[in-house]
């Protein structure tokens, strides 16, 4: 009778663990060009994880909710504050550490910023502290920033000190006088549009030319819809280089790196399997999105992180306002919950997501699109009306 038990009882445990769920996690997919429609890659991520949080024998791999990320701006803001609350009581040191910790707070928030004037003016203080310090060559340099930054606009902290007004027209006069560089902007994907200091530019990849030295901010709209962005240094008669890749650290980066530039690579796989690891899933599923001559087009992959096999499923052609994506979407979910690890075709690495993407576009050229007026401009003085001269007045006769 005991021996029935147990073998009842084993058979019951097996019977429960052949009937749980495949625990799956939906990686954010990634558009190869920026022709793709806005947003279609995390469009098509949240319908397949719709999809699979539907299909029975599935179970959706979420990561845990964390803490919102402090808010950078504030910090930056807050950190100015302390810095000119430092600087009245002559503690020049500390001020120029408070600056430090905002400088790096804005570089953090570049892409949010509207405009380079609250930056430049961070800069400009930077200077005048570092005048104080005696710091003079890393002050010249720090209020190049904050000349290039908005050119054309006084800056407020000119009003402030006589002596500061004339460094100010000082340096901004050496910076006339020096060869202009260039910076070339690269992205992945390609062809997503880009604005240096608030003007826009022509799509990536493009090189702008006739670009005065010192900062510059940039900012670029990724087809996920993230906007980022960042501070660049112009050099005199050099050119640099900007390279545009979707935001993020880690392993979530280094996935959409490689699927944004449609290729994935071992380092890319590896990448995917360490972050199904931490979602402890069985499978995990990636891809990319492109377009088509009639809508999108979904190549979708499925890997197994404690194998690390990749296969290929079968590519998806949708609409691009994904209106037909439902179906196609549950059959592969569908699919995943029947056979698991073995669905799909099996690849060899490196591979190409979507093989029938196009060329690469040509490198551009454009020039600075900021048109900069002197800081110091004259008054604009109205035209003399054309007429003849008036005749000599008469003396005044008292009568």
């Amino acid at each position: 009778m005991m021996r029935t038990a147990l073998l009842f009882s084993l058979l019951l445990c097996a019977s429960s663990s052949a009937q749980a769920p495949r625990r799956v996690a939906v990686l954010p997919f990634q558009a190869i060009s920026g022709d793709v429609p806005g947003r279609a890659g995390p469009r098509v991520t949240q319908r397949l994880t719709t999809e699979v949080r539907g299909v029975p024998g599935l179970e959706l791999a979420e990561p845990s909710e964390t803490e919102p990320p402090p808010d950078a701006l504030a910090q930056a803001r807050a950190a100015v504050k302390q810095a000119e609350a430092q600087r009245q009581k002559h503690d020049f040191a500390g001020a120029d550490t408070s600056l430090g910790q905002a400088l790096d707070a804005y570089a953090a928030v570049a892409a949010a910023l509207p405009g380079g004037d609250e930056l430049a003016d961070t800069y400009a203080l930077r200077a005048a502290v570092r005048y104080s310090q005696g710091r003079d060559e890393d002050a010249a340099r720090a209020l190049a920033f904050a000349l290039a930054l908005s050119p054309g606009r006084t800056l407020p902290l000119t009003a402030t000190s006589p002596l500061f007004a004339r460094t100010v027209d000082r340096v901004h006069a050496a910076l006339q006088g020096q060869p202009r560089g260039s910076v070339r902007f690269v992205s992945v994907p390609p062809g997503i549009p880009l604005t240096i200091d608030g003007q826009p530019v022509e799509d990536t990849p493009v090189r702008v030319a006739e670009i005065p030295p010192g900062g510059h901010l940039w900012r670029a709209v990724l087809p996920s819809g993230e906007t980022t962005g960042g501070l660049v240094e112009a050099v005199s008669g050099k050119e640099v280089e900007v390279k545009i890749r979707p935001p993020g650290e880690g392993p979530e980066a280094t996935l959409a790196a490689a699927l944004a530039a449609n290729r994935l690579d071992a380092a890319a796989v590896e990448a995917a399997a360490t972050l199904g690891q931490t979602l402890r899933a069985e499978l995990v599923l990636f891809g990319t999105v492109s377009r088509t001559d009639t809508g999108l087009a979904v190549d979708t992959f499925v890997l197994a992180p404690s194998t690390k096999t990749l296969r290929r499923i079968s590519r998806l052609t949708l609409d691009t306002d994904l209106l037909d994506a439902g179906p196609p979407m549950r059959e592969l979910a569908t699919t995943l919950a029947t056979r698991g690890p073995q669905a799909g075709d099996a690849v060899s690495l490196p591979v190409v997501p979507s093989p029938a993407a196009g060329a690469a576009p040509r490198l551009t050229q454009a020039k600075y699109p900021v048109e900069e007026k002197p800081v110091s401009a004259p008054k604009p003085v109205a035209p003399t009306p054309d007429r003849p001269p008036l005749a000599p007045r008469k003396p005044l006769v008292r009568p």
